[in-house]
């Protein structure tokens, strides 16, 4: 099953990433050039991410690892006059994402198409070394003062018997690699901070693939992020309820 059309997507942040085997050295030169192609697009003021690499270094003690951050690189940001729709680059890395109100599929995937073509003109990259797709969903259940969490949702915590079973709070991260093609899907399902008369769940996909001993070639990238969108669909429908689709205003 693949994602529906909602009217009322619960979408608030879908993110496309490209990483890449380039052809040359990066040079801080790219993001400008990549910009100038897609300016008309993204008229807002850029803005520069800092990006924090984490690293994690085993010593004689496997239970205590040491942790590491470092500063890795920076990204920036062209943005829509409303901020909504943006675009990242950094070294060897795209990045193109929509922010609430969702604008649907089919205008995310162009915009995708428009950011890679300007990306691919600037750097010449060989291949690619990863591709990613998050979505970021923000269920909100109105006039409530408690839920099922099953009226809602097909997988969620179990609570085995000689604990409380009222939950105040709960967060669940579940990693998996699929059988047939090695894609990466992790499933976080959590709680949060909501107004008064509401209750709030974030549901928060990430599929990915990564090709680390010999690079996707670029002529493949566009047909394997639609392989990774029809993935997240699927999970996205199995995960909830009928009763879920209710709140989105399934057209």
């Amino acid at each position: 099953m693949t994602r529906r059309d909602y009217l009322n997507p619960p979408i608030e942040e879908a993110v496309c990433e490209f990483r890449f085997a380039p052809s040359t050295e990066w040079n801080l030169t790219v993001p400008g050039l990549v910009y100038e192609k897609i300016r008309d697009s993204y008229p807002g003021e850029p803005r520069q991410q800092n990006l924090i690499a984490a690293e994690i270094l085993a010593g004689k003690m496997p239970t205590n690892p040491e942790v590491t951050a470092k500063m890795s690189f920076t990204k920036l940001l062209f943005s829509s006059v409303d901020t909504k729709r943006l675009v990242g680059v950094g070294p060897d890395l795209l990045s193109v994402h929509s922010l609430r109100p969702y604008e649907g599929w089919g205008d995310f995937k162009k915009r995708i198409d428009q950011a890679l073509k300007a990306y691919l003109e600037v750097s010449k990259p060989v291949g690619v070394t990863r591709i990613a797709l998050r979505y970021i969903n923000r269920i909100v259940i109105p006039s409530v003062e408690s839920v099922e969490i099953y009226d809602y949702f097909t997988a969620y915590p179990q609570i085995p018997d000689g604990i409380p079973s009222h939950m105040s709070g709960f967060l669940t991260r579940t990693e998996s690699i699929y059988d047939d093609i090695p894609v990466k899907l992790v499933i976080i399902l959590a709680d949060t901070e909501a107004p008064k008369g509401q209750i709030v769940f974030m549901l928060d996909l990430d599929v990915s693939q990564d090709w680390t001993e010999k690079s996707l070639s670029l002529e493949e990238a566009v047909s394997s992020l639609h392989e990774l969108k029809e993935r997240e669909g699927r999970v996205f429908e199995t995960l909830i309820t009928d009763r879920t689709r209710e709140l989105f205003d399934v057209k």
